[in-house]
């Protein structure tokens, strides 16, 4: 058995997320409701947990129209930016990370209108780290 450097595969993961989240605020802050290009942050199919509902995407196509109306509702709410807060980022072996991130979403004047904290399982897959399950986190 080979040794797993850990704090490589987590700074690997890390700047993936970072990647995932510069690109998503920005989508998001000029009211785009294109998901295009979140799509390869994301594998097909991907589990998708809240409080209330549990949820697995078993095609591009419904991650895209999952994505789209996340875009929609924050255009909606006069989307402004997002900050992400306390991410922890956890190697859990070569080829899986475990992220968790505290989004606070502002509207276009600053203020703070959503405030929850979630947990990726992501996946480091043949064509490159992919989220594969996230879970909204009881506040």
């Amino acid at each position: 058995m080979t040794h797993t450097d850990l704090a490589a595969v987590a700074n690997e993961a890390q700047a993936w997320f970072d990647s995932y989240v510069e690109t998503f605020i920005g989508l998001a802050a000029k009211g785009s409701t294109d998901p295009a290009p979140l799509l390869s942050y994301f594998s097909v199919p991907i589990s998708m947990t809240t409080g209330t509902a549990h949820t697995v995407l078993t095609s591009a196509e419904a991650l895209s129209q999952g994505l789209a109306q996340e875009l929609r509702e924050l255009r909606d709410a006069d989307y402004g930016g997002s900050k992400a807060l306390d991410p922890v980022v956890r190697a859990l072996n070569e080829r899986a990370a475990h992220i968790e991130v505290t989004w606070v979403r502002q509207d276009s004047q600053g203020r703070e209108f959503q405030r929850v904290r979630v947990l990726y399982l992501a996946a480091r897959t043949d064509t490159g780290w992919r989220t594969v399950a996230s879970v909204i986190l009881a506040g």
